[in-house]
């Protein structure tokens, strides 16, 4: 849903919001949003923090920080935001006040002296505390390093701070320690361990932290110490701390004693989740498959979304006998679909994409009338870029339910609309294609558009201003729906476009119904729509030309099917599609699925191709903000930069393994709310690559926007987020001549 927050005092500004209506986040990372959008569109202003956001309603109804988003707002509704107390500067005021006091002669004046300032202080950490739960910690990280410098100017540092602040440096080196900073992390915990001696959970944090370095012998230290200083009153807490302790001294080559230790934990209580965490990462070093994945099903039933359990079951699913075991433990049948689905789906998120499409084949043959497991199974045949065996998928679950339909679409029909395999394989475009000139290779110069039924992909109401109202499918019509969608989209980034307008007039009737982008299939929804208003300007069959790929996110779809001039001929720009990709995800160490699509994507162009390559705009939208928010980035110009410096990593290393030509195309700036985002960063990746030889910019970003930059250019928006293929003139343009 799309939210619009209103700030009318000086600076007047309107943000507006896509907020997912899933999403169970509160109104406090809305206001993180309004605030750091605020703060780059405004930066002469006041700089404006999260927990000074006041949210209310147009009648003026205050909204809590705490609220959910979703229960609180709907689609196009109004929120004004206003700046309210208390603010960082309140800290060193109500701070000062208190130590400009003359100095306690006694420990009891001491700790009034102390009571006084905690009590002076106690709503500007309340605002920190609200901060740091919501995870904006950059707002949190403001107001507690500005009380800890001011205790510092008072005497009141290190072992002198007073115990009723001891817990701030503790937090700042846990914020660290998110973002993954080690020398910060050490810093501030070594601070924490000076101020509060005998605090466990320091020596714990200080454990991991020493481990983000690889010192696995101080990681040990730390937690041997943490286990002293654990009292015997508290069973439950040393039991803890001696689990952690076993699977660091396990980790850190000391297998025999961190081993015994944790065979003694489990034994004295078998259902204790925490150890069973432990010993699982223990079994699956010693290649123990099997052991590791009966704990890791045990305990994903208890904690489905628990992201470690996630993680290392997909790490177990992922081993060479990952699968095979859990075809003993968990044999394929239709009782068992639901839950080999969920399985498949976390697989997927870890990039174990070839299990998933083998658990997912065990859902559809055991359940063949279901048609989420047919479109999940599409899903991942897309990231390997195997559009042919998702069409097969598609023609077989239809052949399967030639009854099943969604409004006036049947699956009798769609069938009937997808090519058989043979005919399917010359529709497809192949690299293989034999290229001619002109007319003699296929589109004749000049070809007209194919026709369309009026408003293909836009909004429906165009059509028909009568839509039916939201919630009119179920969620097993939506599926078929999801499935017509991505036949649209796999077909279109295959090459295959003759075939299309038959399907698109079989989608369109259907799509008459109220909010369809704020269903669970919003993404095949979108997809659709891009594809359907491209097709309205293509023709229906392509010239054979070399090929110029163009490797991107949804945005590499406005220029696909396009002939271009490259180097004095004629060439066809060819997707390669990367569904949601940020640069982000292509990170050293990540392994979110859309890095294993990338990789798919760029297997499947030749050694040495020109490439086009078109990402960043998702981490302008969606990644950035909230990292500064989160205190990943000092600001954002230092998020900009490391994002390009991984983007440049990548490219560097696909054209010394891959001799690709590359080519960096600016990021669209087709959104209002980020276009102040993306322009700050092409300046900065426009510099990048100007320092990169094997690199060569497509220097056009001036082209899309209006002389002053705050607008896009007339005629250049297609949906809303993406180009108007219009602009591939400006590309053209900036191709190398020679």
């Amino acid at each position: 849903m799309r939210i619009y927050i209103h700030h009318e005092d000086e600076p007047a500004y309107t943000l507006a919001v896509e907020w997912p209506v899933a999403s169970a986040a509160t109104c406090i990372e809305l206001s993180a949003r309004f605030a750091a959008a605020f703060a780059s569109a405004n930066p002469s202003a006041p700089k404006l923090q999260a927990v000074e956001v006041a949210l209310a309603t147009k009648d003026g109804v205050a909204i809590s920080p705490s609220a959910c988003v979703a229960h609180v707002a709907s689609d196009g509704c109004d929120l004004f935001a206003t700046r309210q107390a208390p603010t960082a500067p309140a800290v060193v005021a109500a701070a000062a006040a208190v130590a400009s006091s003359e100095a306690p002669s006694t420990a009891s004046a001491s700790t009034s002296a102390h009571e006084e300032l905690k009590k002076a202080l106690a709503p500007i950490l309340k605002s920190a505390d609200a901060a740091f739960e919501a995870k904006q910690f950059k707002r949190a990280a403001e107001i507690w390093k500005e009380v800890l410098a001011t205790l510092e100017r008072s005497g009141m540092s290190g072992a002198a701070l007073p115990a009723q602040f001891v817990a701030i440096p503790r937090k700042l080196g846990e914020i660290e320690l998110y973002n993954e900073r080690a020398e910060g992390a050490l810093k501030w915990l070594g601070l924490a361990a000076k101020a509060a001696p005998k605090d466990v959970e320091t020596r714990l944090k200080l454990s991991e932290a020493h481990v983000l370095v690889d010192d696995q012998e101080e990681a040990v230290e730390a937690l041997r110490e943490a286990l002293a200083l654990v009292p015997s009153t508290r069973p439950k807490k040393r039991r803890s701390v001696e689990i952690a302790l076993g699977l660091r001294l396990f980790k850190a080559g000391m297998r025999k004693e961190g081993g015994g230790m944790l065979q003694k934990l489990l034994a004295a209580d078998q259902e204790d989740q925490e150890v069973l965490l432990a010993y699982g990462q223990a079994a699956l070093d010693l290649g123990q498959t099997e052991d590791a994945l009966k704990i890791y099903l045990r305990l994903v039933v208890a904690k489905s979304e628990d992201e470690p359990i996630r993680r290392l079951l997909a790490k177990t699913l992922c081993q060479p006998d990952g699968i095979e075991f859990l075809g003993q433990h968990l044999p394929a049948s239709k009782s068992s679909a639901s839950a080999l689905a969920f399985l498949a789906s976390v697989v997927k998120d870890h990039s174990g994409v070839s299990e998933a499409i083998e658990l997912y084949d065990q859902c559809v043959a055991h359940a063949p009338e279901q048609p989420s497991y047919a479109l999940n199974l599409m899903h991942l045949h897309e990231l390997n870029l195997k559009y042919h065996l998702a069409l097969e998928v598609a023609a077989r679950h239809c052949e399967a339910n030639p009854t099943a339909s969604v409004a006036t679409l049947q699956l009798a029909e769609l069938a009937a609309a997808i090519p058989e395999r043979g005919a399917l394989a010359k529709l497809l475009w192949s690299v293989d294609t034999e290229y001619a000139d002109g007319a003699d290779g296929g589109a004749p110069a000049g070809a007209p558009p194919m026709e369309l039924p009026p408003f293909a992909g836009e909004d429906a109401e165009k059509r028909n201003p009568k839509l039916k109202p939201p919630n009119t499918y179920k969620e097993a019509e939506l599926d078929v729906l999801a499935l017509a969608y991505t036949v649209v989209k796999v077909l279109f980034a295959a090459g295959a476009l003759e075939v299309l307008p038959r399907l698109v007039a079989l989608v369109e009737p259907v799509r008459e119904v109220k909010d369809l982008h704020l269903t669970r299939v919003r993404n095949e929804n979108a997809y659709y729509c891009c594809v359907a208003q491209l097709l309205s300007t293509l023709p229906a069959q392509l010239p054979a030309l070399p090929p110029l790929y163009v490797a991107g996110d949804s945005h590499s779809l406005s220029p696909a099917w396009r002939t271009v001039q490259y180097k004095g001929s004629a060439h066809m720009l060819v997707p390669r599609l990367v569904t949601g990709c940020k640069i982000w995800h292509l990170r050293e160490g990540s392994d979110f699925f859309p890095k294993a699509n990338f990789h798919a994507a760029t297997r499947s162009i030749p050694d040495g191709a020109p490439v086009v390559c078109i990402f960043g705009e998702i981490d302008c939208r969606e990644g950035l903000l909230l990292a500064v928010e989160r205190a990943r980035y000092t600001d954002l110009a230092a998020g900009i930069a490391h994002t390009i410096s991984i983007y440049m990593s990548v490219l560097r290393s696909l054209q010394r393994e891959r001799r690709f030509r590359l080519m960096v195309h600016p990021i669209p700036p087709v959104l209002n709310e980020t276009r102040h985002i993306v322009t700050m960063f092409n300046v900065q990746l426009r510099a990048a690559v100007a320092k990169e030889p094997s690199l060569y910019m497509l220097d056009f970003f001036g082209d899309l926007v209006t002389a002053d930059g705050s607008a896009l250019a007339d005629g250049l928006s297609l949906d809303g987020t993406h180009l108007h293929p219009r602009y591939v003139r400006f590309l053209e343009n900036k191709l190398p001549k020679e």
